[in-house]
């Protein structure tokens, strides 16, 4: 097969990609989707990296921003939520993400395939300073988009399943960003955090309804 059609291939192994639905939404109500985030995230690396303190090569963190969920356009998304309530999930989406990316790599000619697939490893593994940097800012970016909706109207978490764990998620601190120490993604978590606090605290004046508020998860 030609390396241009090769490519072509792979391009619409990406189209999956944008198709797979996440928990958040968007601020006017329509459901976040992969694309979306690995858009968001990118956009974030960018802006993030002129202050970081560390030497870092920000043309790698930028590819692995962009390659770090490419694996779900065969998998679908599995959920923080669902992995925190049932750690068996978490395997089963390591083991079959292993497999989707060694698929994709069989999609590309050398040396792109062998340069995808190692960014994707090496955010997997998370011990190299950019792997950590872009993981890091992939959960913040998470919780800052959980925040969008409707202008803050967090009530929704608590209706995806094991949605109560986007609470607790919601205002706990991240053990990799402590352990960064870079000032300002640990400002960007202070933000975060502080924004979210905020909107559970504004939800919590407006019940769902009559058998179930998820004001009582809020507070």
């Amino acid at each position: 097969m030609k390396k241009i059609d090769k490519i072509i291939n792979f391009m619409r192994a990406l189209e999956e990609v944008c198709i797979v639905k996440r928990d958040l939404l968007l601020y006017e109500g329509s459901p976040e989707n992969d694309a979306m985030h690995i858009f968001k995230l990118s956009f974030l690396v960018m802006l993030i990296a002129p202050y970081l303190k560390s030497p870092i090569d920000y043309t790698k963190m930028l590819e692995m921003a962009l390659v770090h969920d490419i694996a779900e356009g065969k998998v679908g998304d599995y959920t923080a939520a669902n992995q925190i309530a049932n750690p068996s999930i978490r395997e089963e989406k390591k083991y079959k993400e292993a497999q989707a990316i060694k698929e994709l790599k069989k999609l590309l000619p050398a040396p792109l395939n062998k340069k995808i697939y190692d960014l994707y490893e090496e955010y997997e593994e998370k011990q190299t300073i950019e792997a950590k940097i872009v993981s890091a800012l992939d959960k913040l970016e998470a919780n800052l988009q959980a925040n969008q909706y409707k202008d803050g109207d967090v009530r929704y978490w608590g209706l995806c399943e094991n949605g109560g764990e986007y609470y607790k998620m919601a205002l706990k601190k991240k053990p990799l960003i402590a352990e960064l120490n870079e000032p300002i993604i640990k400002e960007l978590e202070k933000a975060i955090i502080a924004l979210s606090r905020e909107n559970m605290q504004k939800c919590a004046l407006h019940p769902v309804n009559k058998k179930r508020t998820d004001a009582t998860i809020c507070k």
